[in-house]
């Protein structure tokens, strides 16, 4: 019975669970009980070997993780206003100009380059004068415009020149198709503005405003364009006149040419009242017959001043054969014209039409 009990005594001991007892003789009460013991000890002692085991091969239920801090390198949000960098950004302007091309401007235009002088106008009076960086040799009006950098001639622009200037975009006209494709190759954005009557030059402003972030401004000048033009046809509509007055635009003296029916001149004669004799013509700048004049008998005769000084071109209409019959040569009635404002398709047309009106009717204006 010693010899149990030492046995007993020693695993008691190396469980080290159950309590110290004192060395002695063992009653079969305390044997029971110690039985007893041992078994709930082993029972708990298999119990935490299967969960070791059972945490040593993933089984334990995972621990909850901590919150994770955004990557930084995640990719932006193409639609979130806030990353200039976003792939889908939408471009400044999308277009359709006046000769039906597609018209991608990226961002707002901060350099621009004029090919002909009404585009160099139309820049001026839209306040686009601190982005103008070339105009053509032409471009005369307004008189800033002389201080430009020129990039060549009206028809022969320089390529090399306007991509010198690397400008955001370049204004130009139906003549420049060449050129166009050219600059559009380097990847130069082009605008062409092309204008036969006063509505073209209205959407031609307009066009060129949002082209450039100057809506506002354009809007305001067509505004004043159409109210000057409705001031001369309200007038007009107040005189009640019965047959306008004949006129014939003398666009060059030899050969004989005048301004047909789809030109800006002709528009102009006819906002101001006026019949252009030519205007039933296609042709912009038909070649006219001295006979073709004659039978039309105009009252009214214009011609350009850079024929030469206008008591030169006076006297030499009333020289030609046949011509001393006309009404507008025995009324004196032979008036020389400021060409660059007659003719460009720009701001100043309503310039022109307020001249020619004056011309036409001087007791109503």
């Amino acid at each position: 019975m010693k010899k149990k009990d030492s046995i007993t005594y020693a695993n008691i001991r190396l469980t080290g669970s159950a309590p110290c007892r004192e060395k002695g003789p063992s009653s079969p009460r305390s044997s029971y009980k110690n039985k007893a013991v041992l078994l709930g000890l082993a029972v708990l002692l298999g119990a935490l070997l299967l969960a070791g085991m059972a945490a040593g091969f993933g089984c334990a239920p995972a621990p909850t993780p901590a919150p994770s801090e955004p990557q930084e390198s995640a990719p932006p949000d193409p639609a979130d206003p806030a990353d200039p960098t976003g792939a889908d950004e939408a471009p400044f302007a999308v277009l359709i100009d006046q000769k039906g091309r597609d018209a991608v401007i990226p961002t707002r235009p901060e350099s621009l380059i004029s090919l002909s002088p009404s585009k160099t106008e139309i820049a001026f009076a839209l306040g686009l004068e601190d982005r103008i960086v070339g105009v053509t040799d032409y471009c005369n009006y307004p008189p800033a415009a002389a201080e430009v950098k020129k990039v060549g001639g009206f028809a022969d622009p320089n390529i090399e020149q306007i991509v010198a200037l690397a400008p955001d975009l370049v204004l130009a006209s139906s003549l420049h198709q060449e050129q166009v494709e050219k600059l559009e190759e380097l990847g130069i954005n082009v605008l062409v503005l092309y204008a036969n009557s006063v509505e073209d030059i209205y959407r031609g402003l307009e066009m060129v405003g949002e082209a450039t972030g100057n809506q506002a401004q354009a809007a305001e000048l067509v505004q004043s364009m159409e109210a000057r033009l409705q001031a001369v046809q309200s007038h007009l509509d107040e005189a009640d006149i019965p047959d306008p007055v004949r006129v014939y635009h003398e666009v060059y003296s030899d050969p004989l040419m005048s301004a047909g029916g789809s030109t800006i001149i002709h528009q102009v004669i006819t906002l101001a009242g006026g019949e252009n004799i030519f205007g039933d013509v296609r042709e912009d700048y038909p070649v006219v017959s001295a006979e073709a004049i004659l039978e039309s008998e105009p009252q009214v005769i214009l011609f350009p001043l850079y024929h030469g000084t206008a008591e030169f071109m006076i006297e030499e209409m009333k020289q030609r054969p046949g011509w001393a019959d006309l009404p507008a040569v025995q009324q004196e009635r032979i008036y020389g014209v400021h060409d660059d404002i007659f003719s460009r398709p720009g701001p100043r047309v309503v310039e022109a039409v307020e001249m020619a009106a004056e011309i036409f009717y001087p007791n109503l204006f």
